[in-house]
């Protein structure tokens, strides 16, 4: 009697794989629409025995990844080892830049193991050396295609600067543009080119140009007056210093087509008139120059400020959200606080303080002296933590970077032709064939490449013994932070750090109610464990509030945007 053996096939194994989808402007009804790129992102995949765990969509222009928000959050997920591999329709699609297709390329094959497949082009392994080449060949041709665009848009810009035509598509405040229809393909509505003057906006130009003209009102006294009788922007915001001032440079007003870039010249406009006469705009430029020599406060470069540009104004953030118009706002202002110094005969005293406050007298938060805030900040920063295989990551590479140093030349005659060449640059400079502010520019870049290859001549100097040592001490760094934080570190060191792993700091009279982490730094403060709410501004992210210095209740921040 004959047995017969069935033989069952083990399923094969699938790899996981993303798509990421990218999608210009310029090239929308070209075959690069998202929907092509998914369908084909998908019929790739089935056929090729992939499971598609999730895809990563950017429709934005612009070369650079850094603009890109999608692109980024793969990156980082591919750092986490989520997936096997990333499927593009193009080459074009991943970067239109060689050196960060190779930067990002050899990141994710070389050191993660994850592939990027264009699906549309065959260029097979990329260990293959002709592979290589053909992939780097196409790379060429994506980023010339993206900077002969650029020059055909700049060129046809030009050109239609030359002829009259205003550049830009949202009229300043005063004119507007009628629509004539909607695009389908772009999924946008049509507006005709020419403007038009809205009477009822222009009339409150000109009443800004005549103020100032007296000399009587400041752009902040203006900007107050035109908060409290509720005028708004285009964008549905308050008046404030920064819009006036731009206002008051805007030759468009005298029916010119105006740039801010000081190259391009003012050229009479033929499609739209004058909303207010030269005689009153040259009248207010002449006040403008001379309170310049009579107001203002002076730059002081040595004055130190630790928390400079990531402090906003929790006060505006309600009032602003209060009055926000039930449609949403095209570009919303950002409530910032600023950097102030007061005198007196003993010293200076440093503070925080609400733009809004400066420039509209709209808000109530008080001024915050600086030393209030920065403790706040720097007891919070002690919850920074590394985990383990983070220092094993940073200690191994600090060690692949000691021998590739071991094993290039010294640096020495480099240093010298730049010290050779840091002399002919004074003795130029001397002699007036250079300006000051050319010398200065070019000097500086000396002096960093010089600090650079000295650093390094440092590191390639260090005996193996001195190396180990060097090593072991930064782990006992890393894994010993916050006594670090609070004994060892410069206040100038403290302010990178800062700069580095945190985004947005929101205060409420003298107290900082809410932290935003940068989103690769937020896993890392492990000791803060409640997470209250979303950022109160349109970027998502979380608030990690001081539990310690200040309790913050879950109901202080608006309904909706609680997690």
């Amino acid at each position: 009697m004959n047995t017969q053996t069935q033989v069952v096939e083990a399923p094969v194994k699938l790899k996981s794989a993303v798509g990421y989808i990218r999608e210009s402007s310029e090239e929308q009804g070209k075959g690069y629409s998202p929907e092509t790129q998914l369908k084909s992102i998908e019929d790739y995949a089935q056929k090729n025995n992939y499971e598609l765990t999730g895809v990563y969509t950017d429709l934005i222009s612009g070369r650079l990844a850094s603009k890109r928000t999608e692109f980024q959050k793969m990156i980082e997920d591919a750092m986490q080892k989520k997936f096997d591999a990333i499927l593009i329709f193009h080459s074009s699609r991943f970067a239109r830049n060689v050196a960060e297709a190779k930067h990002y390329k050899e990141l994710l094959r070389k050191k993660q193991g994850i592939d990027i497949i264009s699906i549309s082009q065959n260029f097979g392994d990329f260990n293959d050396p002709s592979s290589f080449l053909n992939e780097s060949v196409n790379e060429i041709f994506d980023e010339h295609y993206s900077r002969q665009l650029s020059f055909w848009v700049r060129s046809a810009l030009m050109m239609k600067r030359a002829k009259g035509k205003p550049i830009g598509g949202t009229p300043p405040f005063g004119y507007y543009r009628k629509r004539t229809g909607y695009d389908k393909n772009r999924k946008r509505p049509m507006y005709s080119e020419e403007w038009h003057i809205d009477e009822k906006k222009a009339k409150l130009i000109r009443r800004f140009f005549k103020m100032y003209s007296t000399g009587n009102y400041s752009l902040e006294k203006i900007a107050t007056i035109f908060t409290r009788e509720k005028h708004k922007t285009n964008y549905g915001n308050d008046w404030t210093y920064s819009t006036l001032k731009c206002t008051l440079a805007n030759k468009s007003y005298l029916g010119l087509v105006y740039s801010p870039r000081k190259d391009l010249p003012d050229l009479p406009s033929k499609l739209h008139k004058a909303i207010i006469s030269k005689e009153l705009f040259d009248k207010c430029q002449d006040v403008l120059r001379a309170r310049k020599h009579t107001c203002g406060r002076p730059v002081a470069q040595h004055r130190f400020y630790l928390l400079q540009g990531l402090l906003f104004c929790h006060h505006c953030f309600e009032r602003l959200l209060k009055t926000k118009p039930a449609e949403k706002q095209i570009r919303p202002m950002q409530p910032n606080m600023y950097c102030e110094t007061h005198k007196w005969t003993g010293g200076e005293k440093l503070f925080y303080a609400c733009k809004f406050k400066r420039e509209n007298d709209s808000c109530n938060q008080p001024m915050v002296n600086c030393k209030t805030l920065d403790s706040q900040v720097i007891d919070f920063m002690c919850g920074f933590n590394l985990p383990d295989d983070v220092i094993a990551m940073t200690t191994e590479r600090l060690g692949e970077k000691f021998e590739e140093l071991r094993a290039e030349k010294r640096q020495d005659d480099e240093v010298g032709k730049l010290l050779s060449k840091r002399k002919k640059l004074k003795f130029l400079f001397l002699n007036g064939d250079m300006s000051e502010n050319e010398y200065l520019v070019d000097r500086q870049k000396i002096d960093a490449e010089i600090q650079r290859l000295k650093r390094q001549g440092v590191l390639q100097n260090m005996t193996k013994r001195v190396e180990i040592d060097f090593i072991r001490k930064t782990e006992k760094f890393l894994k010993n932070f916050p006594a670090f934080w609070n004994s060892e570190i410069s206040r100038e060191e403290r302010r990178e750090w800062i700069k580095l792993t945190l985004s947005q700091i929101w205060v409420k009279n003298n107290r900082v109610v809410a932290i935003q982490p940068r989103d690769e730094y937020k896993a890392l403060f492990c000791s803060h464990k409640k997470v209250i709410s979303q950022s109160p501004v349109v970027t998502h992210g979380i608030l990690l509030p001081l539990l310690d210095r200040c309790p913050v209740r879950e109901n202080s921040f608006p309904a909706g945007l609680r997690l």
